[in-house]
C-alpha cells in the first residue's frame, strides 16, 4: 500500500502542476483592454444581444447594417461566407456609447473561430476631454501607463490622431497584429494600443483636456507606426495622461 501511495502522490502532483500550467498559460492569453481576442460569443455573453449587425463586401464596394434577427437576409445578399461585426448602443456613466466589435478569421485551432481585432468606441453625446475617457470608458485605463504616443493628423480631415502604445508585448498581441493588421514578419513589437480621434479643429498641442470623439481599442507597434510616419507627419509626444 506504501510503493502504490509513494506512486500515486508524486503523479497527482504532477497532474496538477500540469493543469495550473495549463490554466496560467489560458490566463495569459489575454489583453488589459479586455475585449481583444474574445471570440463572437465570449462578445454577446459579455455585452448581450448586439443592437446591430454589420458587414462589408472586400474591397468596401458596398456594406449592409441590419438588426439580428434579420441576419439570414443579410447573409443571403453576399455569394460568400462574409464576417458579421457586432454593433452596441451602450449607456454607461449617462453617457451614450456606440461599440464596434470588428472579428477576423483565426484558424490556429484547427476551426474557424471569430476573434475581435478592433473596439471601435464612439461618444455619440459630445466631444469628452481627453482626462475623463477611462472613467466612461474602462477599456482604455492602459493608455495611463503607456510609455509612448505618437500623435498624427488625419489626411483630409482636420482632426489629431494620438496613437497610444502600451509595449507590453505577448504571444496574442502578436496572433493579432501578424493576422489581422500587417503580414509583415519584421514587426515584432505589437502591443495593445489606442488610436485616440479628437475632435474637430483641436489645437496640435495636446492635454488632457484636449475633446475626444472616438477611441479605437487596436494592436500596433513603433516599427509598424514608423512605415507610415512620412504619410501622416507622426511624431512622439509626451503621454498627456501622465
Amino acid at each position: 500500500m506504501k510503493h502504490r501511495l509513494s506512486f500515486v502522490l508524486p503523479f497527482l502532483g504532477l497532474f496538477s502542476a500540469c493543469l495550473f500550467s495549463a490554466s496560467n498559460l489560458h490566463a495569459k492569453e489575454t489583453l488589459d483592454d479586455g475585449v481583444l481576442w474574445l471570440t463572437k460569443a465570449e462578445v454577446n455573453e459579455k455585452f448581450g444581444k448586439p443592437t446591430y449587425l454589420y458587414c462589408e463586401e472586400e474591397p468596401f464596394r458596398r456594406y449592409m447594417i441590419v438588426k439580428p434577427e434579420d441576419e439570414n437576409s443579410l447573409r443571403a445578399t453576399f455569394l460568400y461566407d462574409v464576417v458579421i461585426h457586432d454593433f452596441y448602443y451602450l449607456k454607461k456613466g449617462g453617457n451614450d456609447l456606440e461599440y464596434r466589435f470588428y472579428y477576423g478569421e483565426d484558424m490556429s485551432e484547427g476551426k474557424k473561430t471569430y476573434r475581435v481585432k478592433e473596439c471601435a468606441i464612439k461618444l455619440l453625446n459630445g466631444p469628452i476631454p481627453l482626462g475623463k475617457i477611462a472613467e466612461i470608458i474602462p477599456e482604455f485605463k492602459p493608455a495611463y501607463q503607456c510609455p509612448k504616443v505618437y500623435q498624427e493628423r488625419l489626411i483630409n480631415f482636420n482632426n489629431i490622431k494620438l496613437i497610444f502604445v502600451t509595449e507590453k508585448v505577448n504571444d496574442v498581441s502578436k496572433k493579432i497584429g501578424s493576422l489581422f493588421v500587417d503580414p509583415d514578419k519584421d514587426i515584432k513589437d505589437w502591443s495593445l494600443s489606442y488610436y485616440v480621434i479628437l475632435s474637430d479643429g483641436e489645437p496640435e498641442n495636446v492635454s488632457a483636456n484636449s475633446m475626444v470623439k472616438e477611441v479605437i481599442v487596436v494592436v500596433d507597434g513603433e516599427y509598424r507606426i514608423g512605415k507610415t510616419a512620412h504619410a501622416f507627419g507622426t511624431k512622439l509626444v509626451k503621454n498627456p495622461l501622465q
